[in-house]
Order: structure tokens, then sequence, then C-alpha cells
């Protein structure tokens, strides 16, 4: 499945996204683990605080903290 990971700062209301990416996973779980690489290897003007995964169409799958610290339950 491919999913698209954007990398952003939030501040107040306010997002600035520093990158997107495209990734190829089978699962959600899986997309969470390479956005937990990539935010480590990936040269961004800035360190994002936050991400977000969404899919083919769009849809948001997920959103949270850009530093690894991802929920269990997924």
């Amino acid at each position: 499945m491919n999913f698209f990971i954007e990398f952003y700062r939030s501040r107040d209301a306010d997002e600035a996204t520093l990158d997107k990416v495209s990734l190829e996973a089978p699962n959600l779980r899986a997309a969470l683990q390479g956005a937990t690489a990539l935010f480590h290897t990936l040269a961004m003007p800035q360190i994002p605080d936050r991400l977000r995964i969404c899919d083919d169409n769009g849809s948001e799958l997920y959103a949270g903290p850009a530093d690894g610290a991802y929920p269990t339950e997924i």
C-alpha cells in the first residue's frame, strides 16, 4: 500500500510543512515505523514536531508526534 507522510511543525493554529514523502508499506504500523526512520534520516530545514500519514486518496490515517513516540494499538 502506498502512504504519504507529511512532516510539519505546529504552533498554535498554524502548521508549516517541512517535507512530504511517499512510502510503500504493507500496513499502517509499518508506515509508522518507516516514518520514524525517515524522521532520523531526512535533511529537513527544521526539526518537525508532528507528522501526518495519508492514504492514496488523501484520507488522514494518523497524525501525531514526529519523534517516534507512537501508540502501540495500531
